[in-house]
């Protein structure tokens, strides 16, 4: 067992940074890196990576680009992969820490003498104002090839995509937006929380092959909550689906299952675990068929395991869930019975095939 507060205090976030990436560019007192998240696809002149310091003096970093960020130990498993034993073992042969003995008792961090200030939308009248215009227009005639793509190209049922105020961004000539909020066409698919927007992305429908399909607002605008929620219009089932971003989660939601898509493969850090594991439904992983999807779903399931929720996992046999969804002729069946069956052998993966 490691002192992890001893442990990251010992590491120089930037030299790690330096070698795990690559150099930095820019000055000394403001050097960035470009970001190590394999899914975000990179063409500005200035690298989006900087390293900062909390308010309790821990040092994290974060892409402003896409929201990716944390502490050396999530910088270790976005560059290298593995556990968060593996990240540990890494970081404490890098500085010379040793173990602690299995008696050991941490110090307790003192206690603030005040709050931290939560940091927010920076506009959030802006950002929800911009939601429900986007929301408006999907179902107007301007809106009919967003509107097409997300119904006929992805199959997302037109209830679903109502109730969870899914949008058409028209193109900065058409549409206002809030200072921070990406200037592209594309389906708008917000995060809600408690009535509110507090985050929103652009999905781009036909991306060129060297640009993103996912355009995310500046953290400035709005932190990235590394999860968002989708509802079905009516909850059908007890399980939770966890999906890799919102389109697949969306998926999730066309078949009476409540659903939260993490809006990276890479983004099953604490935070995510913890939010995962204080929901009571049970909890079904269905990432990617990918490399970087079974790498995520492995290690936020190491993390759910280690607070005692041990998920389900679903193994896509190609592609991801919404795949899956176009493949099928009766998806709300068909996923009702993989999920069944998974639930009844938990320890073992079901596989969603057509």
């Amino acid at each position: 067992m490691y002192d992890r507060e001893a442990l990251l205090a010992a590491v120089d976030l930037a030299a790690l940074a330096d070698d795990l990436i690559g150099g930095h560019t820019g000055s000394t007192r403001s050097p960035m890196w470009t970001c190590p998240n394999p899914n975000h696809a990179q063409t500005g002149r200035t690298p989006p990576l900087s390293i900062f310091r909390s308010h309790h003096g821990e040092q994290r970093w974060r892409c402003h680009g896409c929201g990716d960020g944390g502490t050396a130990i999530d910088l270790v498993l976005t560059c290298k992969g593995g556990t968060v034993r593996d990240a540990l073992d890494f970081l404490a042969e890098r500085v010379g820490h040793h173990e602690n003995p299995p008696d050991h008792t941490p110090a307790r961090r003192p206690t603030p003498t005040h709050r931290p200030v939560e940091v927010g939308c920076r506009d959030p009248e802006g950002l929800q104002r911009y939601v429900d215009e986007c929301a408006d227009r999907l179902w107007k005639p301007e809106g009919r090839a967003i509107r097409r793509w997300l119904t006929k190209s992805r199959g997302i049922p037109v209830d679903v995509l109502a109730e969870n105020k899914i949008g058409a961004d028209l193109g900065p000539r058409t549409q206002d937006r809030p200072d921070g909020m990406p200037r592209a066409l594309g389906a708008v698919l917000p995060t809600i929380v408690d009535g509110r927007a507090v985050y929103a992305q652009i999905r781009v429908p036909h991306p060129a092959p060297d640009r993103p399909r996912y355009l995310n607002p500046r953290s400035e605008l709005a932190p990235n909550p590394r999860l968002t929620r989708m509802r079905p219009t009516e909850r059908r089932h007890p399980e939770i689906v966890v999906t890799e971003g919102a389109i697949d989660a969306l998926s999730a939601a066309a078949a009476g299952y409540g659903a939260v898509g993490v809006l990276s493969a890479t983004y099953g850090d604490d935070s995510v675990a913890l939010a995962l594991s204080r929901m009571r439904q049970p909890l079904v992983l269905a990432f990617d068929a990918d490399d970087a999807g079974h790498k995520g779903a492995d290690r936020l399931a190491a993390m759910l395991e280690a607070r005692n929720r041990t998920p389900v996992r679903l193994e896509l046999a190609t592609g991801d869930l919404n795949d899956a969804l176009r493949r099928s002729d009766n998806w709300p069946v068909h996923l009702k019975t993989v999920v069944e069956r998974a639930m009844s052998t938990p320890f073992v993966e079901a596989a969603v095939e057509r």
